[in-house]
């Protein structure tokens, strides 16, 4: 490139030097000088944009990728907590079983109504989809039909999680308002507090054992926050599914974006 500018300077200098009139060949060499500038400019400006949407073109096509990764995470995890939640479930309608039954002495059935109720929250892996919106490179996303369901998906994905975190607040407050309504209810029976007061202090604590009586309040109230509890982690559940059903398209866009980018 650089030898066909030289050359053509040398030929635009030639024809200035047989140009009898100076005025003249000054202009014309001035206006090949300005002329080499301009393409010269041009051709850089070109290769610049051209680099610069080679870039934007790659980091556009990892950032499918990485929100695809994103997804997968999230949909590995909700099966996981859907299935952690029917086991919860599960557990809940045994002790009720059990506490009808009178078998089980109240310590036994205390802490195996904490295997009901603890769960692991739902966060969703959406860092990828966080900096896109941030860092202003959601402008990088050509694809109007994937950018669109991202959009909307993560917008939905905040009232699901929202949804969650205020079910399990209520399912919380319910349950440390029953633990803590009265010593006699068993805060010390469960095995962490047991642990923590040792023998000798929990000895000189109230132990009424509420499981065998049916017309107590401790028991109404016992049997009062399983059913709650079943019928919250089922509701959690429900609000996973619907998670996962809005995922689907999304999922599916990037899915075959990806795969494109990988041939």
């Amino acid at each position: 490139m650089i030898p066909f500018f030289r050359q053509i300077r040398q030929q635009l200098l030639q024809v200035a030097i047989g140009t009898e009139n100076k005025v003249t060949k000054y202009l014309l060499y001035a206006l090949g000088e300005i002329f080499l500038v301009v393409i010269g400019i041009l051709i850089a400006l070109g290769i610049n944009n051209w680099n610069e949407e080679r870039k934007n073109s790659t980091s556009e096509n990892q950032y499918y990728c990485l929100v695809l990764d994103d997804l997968n995470l999230d949909y590995t995890k909700i099966k996981e907590l859907m299935a952690a939640s029917d086991q919860r479930i599960k557990v809940s309608k045994e002790i009720l079983l059990e506490l009808d039954a009178g078998e089980q002495d109240k310590r036994y059935l205390l802490n195996k109504f904490l295997e009901a109720f603890r769960g692991e929250a739902f966060v969703p892996r959406n860092v990828t989809y966080k900096d896109l919106v941030s860092s202003g490179n959601v402008r990088l996303l050509k694809d109007a039909e994937i950018k669109n369901s991202l959009v909307q998906f993560y917008s939905e994905l905040e009232n699901k999680v929202t949804h969650l975190q205020q079910n399990g607040q209520e399912a919380s407050k319910q349950a440390f308002e029953l633990v803590n309504s009265s010593i006699e209810f068993g805060l010390a029976d469960f095995n962490y507090v047991n642990t923590l007061l040792g023998e000798e202090i929990v000895k000189t604590l109230p132990d009424t054992d509420w499981t065998n009586d049916s017309n107590s309040p401790y028991y109404k109230d016992f049997q009062l926050m399983l059913v709650f509890n079943a019928t919250m982690v089922d509701r959690n559940k429900q609000v996973l599914g619907e998670i996962l059903k809005l995922m689907e398209v999304p999922h599916n866009l990037l899915s075959k974006k990806c795969q494109e980018e990988m041939r």
